[in-house]
């Protein structure tokens, strides 16, 4: 390895990101940790929200990014990035909501932010690499590539389709080679790392536990409507159509249940709903989608064996890709659950990630 090779790693104070910078030391890299301050008070105050939905312990994570990278003796910075933040990610993910659409801040996180005004400083800065503690691997064939984790229960590459392909050359996730976060965490404790027992981050990208039902009904306010069946009955009333998501069986308040979120019209503030008996109206086959990026050449996608996700947490399903009338349409080989525009979808062959793109449309 050449020691010339710098890398800036993104550090949030987490252990996945301490590992990834200490392996990076091992393999000789000249190594200087970044934290992103992307969040805090402020930013509630600048979008008229109560500091009740404050969530975010930024100051105690910059803290430990700064005891790791001492304990790593490499240099410490910390970048803030909150107006871009609040507008490309927060905004992006209230307006979102308010049109009915069910967003994916965590991807548009990684794009806007991670691997878009991060990775463009860092490269001004004349770095060669940037780093992340993503578990998610880079592959080299005739080009590179994202594939998942090595540990498949903890892949994040799902939050990754946005990266562009030219990009990749100058992308590192370290912790992608773990089989298990186990393995992740008595590395660290091995190394000494302070984050080793730390507990994994929850809740939306760099915002934290923010209770986001509230950040929507401060945000876009109350709209008192109907809960319908599919039939257009009454059965319940609601606080607003923008506080509920495709496949949602919580905060419905239905007696006689389970029931299901099976449609969301916006234009009627009226939230439908399917009883478990219907549950055949939660499932499409076919979607029509935008905003799509490639990794691969569209006719090398077409003659791969294909599978999309349109969850983090629901599994890829076989299906197939066209273009048809100048847009792209994807049809599932069996119905899929709960398909909501507006949510991410990524397109893989086994574990190698060939596209992704933003649903628009159930068609069928």
């Amino acid at each position: 390895m050449d020691v010339s090779k710098k890398v800036f790693v993104m550090m949030s104070g987490g252990v996945d990101s301490s590992v990834a910078a200490s392996i990076l030391i091992e393999q000789g890299y000249d190594v200087s940790g970044v934290y992103m301050k992307c969040w805090s008070k402020d930013q509630l105050d600048k979008l008229g929200l109560s500091q009740d939905l404050y969530a975010c312990n930024w100051e105690d994570d910059v803290e430990d990014a700064k005891a790791v990278a001492k304990r790593l003796n490499i240099p410490f910075q910390v970048w803030d990035f909150q107006l871009k933040y609040r507008q490309k990610v927060v905004e992006y993910m209230i307006n979102e909501y308010r049109i009915g659409r069910t967003p994916n801040p965590d991807v548009m996180c990684n794009s806007v932010i991670k691997f878009g005004i991060f990775y463009q400083k860092a490269i001004e800065k004349g770095v060669d690499f940037v780093a992340t503690g993503h578990y998610a691997r880079i592959i080299a064939g005739h080009q590179k590539l994202i594939a998942r984790s090595k540990d498949g229960n903890k892949d994040q590459s799902y939050f990754l389709w946005k990266i562009k392909r030219e990009q990749l050359d100058h992308i590192l996730f370290p912790v992608g080679e773990f089989e298990s976060k186990a393995e992740v965490r008595q590395y660290a404790q091995e190394k000494n790392l302070i984050t080793a027992s730390k507990k994994d981050s929850q809740g939306l990208c760099f915002v934290g536990q923010t209770p986001l039902r509230q950040l929507l009904l401060e945000a876009i306010g109350q709209k008192d409507g109907d809960i319908v069946n599919s039939v257009g009955n009454i059965l319940g009333k609601h606080q607003g159509s923008h506080l509920y998501t495709i496949g949602q069986r919580g905060k419905l308040g239905l007696s006689g249940g389970p029931w299901f979120v099976s449609k969301i019209d916006i234009a009627k503030n009226e939230v439908i709903v399917a009883h478990q008996d219907e549950e055949k109206l939660l499932y499409g086959t076919k979607i029509s989608l935008i905003d799509a990026n490639f990794f691969v050449d569209y006719d090398n996608v077409k003659t791969n064996t294909l599978s999309a996700q349109i969850r983090y947490r629901q599994a890829a399903e076989a299906c197939s890709l066209e273009q048809k009338d100048g847009s792209l349409e994807i049809t599932f080989n069996r119905p899929v659950r709960a398909i909501a525009a507006g949510q991410s979808i990524v397109i893989y062959n086994s574990d190698i990630m060939l596209a992704g793109a933003v649903i628009d449309k159930v068609l069928e």
